[in-house]
């Protein structure tokens, strides 16, 4: 299981590699800028409302795995990282393709 720091930590460097500010993340998604700080540098035990609006915003998902699911990408992932990542790359690309076939070739809906 990711620790909450390791989630902080993820969703933090998403939010300094978009160049993004507390204040616009706070703004878009109706949290005070205290808030979605303390969230982000892990100084708070968010709820998981608060970690999902700051992930929508980021552009991320907050997935829950089976725990066989999570373990299986992580033991992929410590034996050689880019099988694993192109393994989910097919899945999430099978996944747009059945999306697209069940909604007539239109592209799926965001949100």
């Amino acid at each position: 299981m990711k620790t909450l720091s390791e989630v902080a930590a993820r969703l933090e460097g998403e939010r300094q590699r978009q160049g993004l500010d507390y204040q616009a993340i706070a703004e878009s998604t109706g949290l005070t800028p205290l808030s979605v700080r303390s969230a982000l540098q892990g100084k708070t035990a968010p709820r998981i409302t608060t970690l999902m609006a700051i992930a929508d915003q980021l552009g991320l998902e907050v997935l829950l795995l089976p725990k066989v699911v999570a373990a299986g990408l992580q033991a992929q992932a410590a034996e050689s990282p880019a099988p694993a990542l192109s393994r989910v790359d097919r899945i999430v690309a099978q996944t747009s393709a059945l999306s697209a076939a069940a909604s007539g070739g239109k592209p799926p809906r965001a949100g």
